[in-house]
Parts: structure tokens; sequence; C-alpha cells
């Protein structure tokens, strides 16, 4: 508890870190300090007796040869029972033998005829004592315990048997030892308070580390939480969607019909609704990966064109692509969310003229502009659109308008695409977004080519309405809800189809043992018993001897894990809530092809 008082405020940590200074010098200090003895006793060998000459040579060198002892036995030392206080106690007592070796050795070699000699011992001392304030003064106790006795001593050495010259020497040398007194404790609380900003800088770095590694876990849970929400929320509004449409060719009344029409819309707008809040939630979440895919962009064009031809025409706006040839390196799913939020966006503000698509070559890179003739903004509200929740025109908050989350979304699309979102628009005439990607391959004729939209609403009409190829067959559909099932029973059937109904895979394999028909297979993806779409539309390709059958994988989930491994499958698949008219185009779609490949 004594030598724990002369160092005030040292914790344990702070302790061990000082103490192992202290020996980490102390074995090579030791090794020089042996010289002197040997030194000391040679310059005044013959002034005093021999023997006790070489008695004092001997203790003082045996001080360091103990400490070179306790060096090597501290480093061999379990790390558990690592105790800085019984260290320091041995560093303290082996500081305090020396330091009364060199202050007595004053006494014993004083001659008035030796002054030379003399000089020699005294700088040893002093120097010595000084040049120990770096390392000791780690370890207070164990500095002053060598310093006080060895410069003390010799002081008064100087005081008693020394001339006036001698005394005033003496005097200037106490004057010394409180100066390095004094020194030795501020280079030790220099030293402790390096000790301790460096241990606060590591509890700092691992209490970061422990946020970090709980907000890590937590965006974890998140993702793991949005991915869960995207699925099970999209599940009901898919059923909800497609019993909607079913319900149409049960409902007779006008009043029914306006009800039913009413309901439609409802569904459509909460179809939207909860679309752009689960992909603002996962897009801040940092849920979403970037897969970069080579892209042609005629395929592109195509893609768009055909969603949007008919969107444009039910608005008797008309519809144009500007196309140009070539090839780029980007995530395709991100970038056909940006172009299709962007392009939903102009065509809901457009009552009149229509909508461009176009892809310019500038340098290097591809220009995407989606250009409208629709309300325009006002250069204040510009800088405002790409804020959450901020629309232009709808201060009543109609919900057929969205949540006003478009823009924000397709800003932080463009971001994780590497590139950024620019506007320009005026009032009353139209605006014009643009984003610029690079180019990776180009074709030499790269002239621009014009995709018309179709104006005739007839066209749009039969396309809606008849599914001529759907008519007579029999789809097989698994869906281990059971609600979702019947829904899409329900819509298959109004297309003219028969369907064939099962909750597992073990229920679709029996149901094809026992009839061995079926034209297609349409699969949830998430499927009870740890099964899947894919696994089950393999099993069941299998068991029919049809590796090429028509299948369709209809899913809930948006994990790029996910979505990866559906498209590693090359399996089709349509994101729930499935629209009726997008299920029937994509079967009628694959059912062409097989045709084609026969």
């Amino acid at each position: 508890m004594q030598l724990k008082s002369l160092l005030p405020d040292l914790d344990r940590r702070t302790a061990r870190h000082a103490i192992e200074f202290v020996y980490a010098n102390l074995l090579d200090v030791s090794r020089v300090m042996m010289i002197y003895p040997i030194i000391i006793c040679w310059i005044f060998w013959g002034d005093i007796d021999t023997w006790l000459n070489l008695l004092w040579g001997a203790a003082s060198l045996s001080v360091y040869v103990a400490r070179m002892l306790m060096t090597l036995a501290y480093r061999k030392q379990n790390e558990a029972d690592d105790n800085p206080w019984k260290w320091g106690r041995l560093f303290t007592f082996s500081s305090l033998v020396s330091g009364l070796l060199w202050g007595v050795a004053p006494w014993l070699f004083y001659s008035p005829d030796a002054q030379t000699e003399l000089v020699v011992l005294y700088v040893l001392i002093v120097g010595t004592a000084a040049g120990a304030v770096m390392i000791s003064s780690y370890w207070l106790p164990g500095y002053l315990l060598y310093a006080i006795p060895a410069v003390s001593m010799m002081i008064a050495c100087l005081v008693f048997n020394g001339d006036s010259n001698e005394r005033v020497l003496a005097f200037m040398l106490t004057l010394f030892l409180f100066m390095l007194i004094s020194v030795s404790r501020k280079s030790r609380d220099q030293a402790y308070d390096g000790i301790r900003l460096r241990f606060e800088n590591l509890d700092l770095i691992e209490r970061l580390n422990q946020e970090k590694s709980r907000a890590e876990d937590a965006n974890r849970a998140k993702t793991k939480f949005l991915a869960s929400a995207n699925h099970d929320l999209r599940q009901p509004v898919h059923a909800l969607s497609l019993l909607s449409f079913s319900l149409k060719e049960e409902i007779k009344s006008e009043k029914g019909s306006r009800i039913f029409t009413q309901l439609s819309q409802t569904v459509t707008n909460l179809n939207k609704l909860l679309e752009s809040l689960l992909d603002l939630s996962q897009l801040e979440a940092g849920a979403v990966n970037v897969t970069p895919t080579r892209i042609q962009l005629y395929q592109l064009a195509e893609q768009l064109r055909s969603e949007f031809l008919s969107l444009s025409t039910s608005k008797r706006l008309t519809f144009k692509i500007h196309q140009s040839d070539g090839e780029i390196n980007t995530d395709q799913t991100l970038l056909i969310r940006l172009l299709r939020n962007l392009l939903h966006n102009a065509v809901r503000y457009t009552d009149k003229g229509g909508v461009l698509l176009a892809f310019r070559k500038v340098g290097s890179c591809v220009r995407f502009e989606v250009w409208d003739t629709g309300i325009g903004i006002d250069a204040h509200q510009q800088a405002e659109i790409f804020r959450e929740f901020y629309q232009v025109g709808n201060q009543s908050r109609n919900a057929e308008h969205g949540l006003g989350l478009g823009l924000s979304i397709c800003q932080k699309l463009a971001e994780l695409l590497g590139t950024s979102l620019s506007l320009k628009s005026i009032p009353g005439k139209g605006s014009v977004f643009r984003f610029d990607l690079p180019l990776i391959n180009t074709v030499a004729s790269d002239v621009p080519q014009f995709i018309n939209t179709l104006t005739d609403e007839r066209k749009l009409e039969s396309v809606g309405d008849e599914y001529p190829t759907l008519k007579g067959l029999t789809a097989l559909v698994i869906d281990d809800d059971l609600i979702g099932l019947s829904a899409v029973s329900g819509v298959l059937e109004s297309f003219g189809m028969h369907t064939v109904l099962a909750q597992s895979k073990e229920r679709a394999i029996e149901l094809l043992s026992s009839s061995k028909s079926t034209d297609l297979l349409i699969s949830d993806f998430r499927l009870s018993e740890n099964t899947d779409g894919i696994e089950t539309v393999s099993k069941l390709r299998s068991v029919l001897a049809k590796p090429e059958l028509p299948a369709l994988i209809l899913t809930g989930d948006t994990a790029p894990a996910v979505l990866t491994q559906i498209k590693d499958s090359g399996i089709p698949y349509l994101h729930k809530p499935v629209k009726p008219f997008e299920l029937a185009v994509t079967l009628s779609q694959l059912l062409e092809d097989e045709k084609r490949a026969r």
C-alpha cells in the first residue's frame, strides 16, 4: 500500500504499461552500467584498501546482474499472473541498493590526493542520476530511491570533507538534485498522461468497433426484416390484385361495375405505394447490391417500349424511343427501375402531347433522357422534387398521384449506378431528366431509330382482352399460400385455361404422376419445407421428362441474392404483386418461345 501511495491515481492497466516500459529497457541499461563499477575500481586501485575496493565493485556488479535476471524472469512470466506492483517493488529495492552503493562511494574513495579520480566519480553519479530520469521516472519510487541516496550522500561528503570550493559545488548539486526530482515528477506525469491517452484511444476504438458491430448487426437485421416484409406484404397485395381482376366477370350491374373500377384503382394505388415504400426502405438500408451485366441498348429499348406503349396509349399520349445502338455494363435491374420510375412520372404528369425516351451517344457515354410535354416544374421547386414525399401540384395528397417518393428513389438509384440525375424544365411546356453511363461497345452504324407508339386503342384492347395462345391449356400452379393459389387460378381460368393446384412440391408430383398432363408450370419461389420454386420446377420437369417445359416463377423477394439465384436458374420470373395483363403476356410469350424452339 505504501508503494501505491507514491504512485497516486495509478490504475492497474497504467501500472502494468509503466513497469513494462521500465523492464523493456532495464536489460540494456544494466549491461552498460556494469562497466562503471569496473572503471571506478580500476582508477582508484591502490588508493584505498584492495579488499574494500573489490567488495564495493562486486556488490555494485551484483545489483546489475540481479536486474538482468529480474528482466529475464519478467519476460517469461505468465500474462495471467502479471502483477505490476510486485515487479515495481523489486525494481525499487534494486534501485535503493544501487543508490546506496553509489552514494557511499565518495566516502570510500575520498582522498585529497585523488581529485581527478573523484571528479570522474562525481560525474558518473550525477550523469547516471540525470540519465535515469528518462527510464526510471515511469516508476518514480525506483528513481527517487536511487537518485536521492546517491546524490545526497555525495553532497554530504563534499560538505564534510571538502574545502570551500567543494562546498559551493555541494550547494549547486543540492539545487541540481531538487531539479532532478521536479523533472522526474513532471516526466512521470507526462508519461502517465501519454499512457492513459493511449488507453483512452484504445477504449474509444473498442467502443467504436462495438458500435460498428452493433450497427452492422442492426443493418443486417433491418435488411432481413425488409426482405421478409417485402415478401410478406407483397403476397396479400398480389392475391388482392388477382382476385379483384377475377371479380370483374362476376359483376353485371352498373353499380357493381362502378364499385369494381374503384376497387381496381384502389388496389393499383396500394400496389404502387407499397412498391415505393419498400424500394425506398431497401435503398436507405443499403440492402441493394449492384451487379453489373452487359446490356444491349436495343434490348433495353424493346423491354420498355412494350410496357409504356400501352400505358401512354391509355392516356391518348404518343410514346417514342430515340434509340442508339451500343452496349453498356451496369446493373440491369437497377437501370430498368430507374428508367421505369422516370417514365411513369412523365406519363403521370402529362395530359397531352407525349413522352420520349432517348438514348443519345455523347462521347464515350450514352445519355439517357426522358422527355415529356407535361406540366413542367418551377425553378424554385426543381431542387425540392428529389426530397422524399415532395410532390408538385398535389397539395391535397391525392393517393392516385403517389407519395412523392419516385424521384427520391430515382436519385438514389442513379447514385448506386455511379451517375447523377439532372433536370431541365419549363413550366407549362414539359421536363427532361438526364443521366450518363459509359459505353463499352458501339456499332458503326450508330444511326438513331424511332420506335413509334401504337395510337389505335383498339389494338391495345385486342392485346389486353384476348389471349388465344392460352385458351384450353393446362397450368400446374404451386403455392403454399392458399389465397394466392386461388387468386392465380381464377385469373388463369378467366383467360380460358385449366388449372391444377398444389400447395407443395410433393403434392404437385403426386398430381402429375396421376395425370401426366400439363402445358406449363407456375410456382411461387418460397415454398414450405425448405423448398423453393427452382427446385420444384426442376423436379417436375424431371418427372415429366420434359426439360424444356415452359415454367414461370412468381416471387415477392427482391433480395439481390434471391434474384441472382433465380436468374442463374434460367427460369423466367415475375415480381409480386403480378398484374393479370402482365401474367397473360408473359405466359403467351413463353409458349410462343417453346413453339419456335421445337
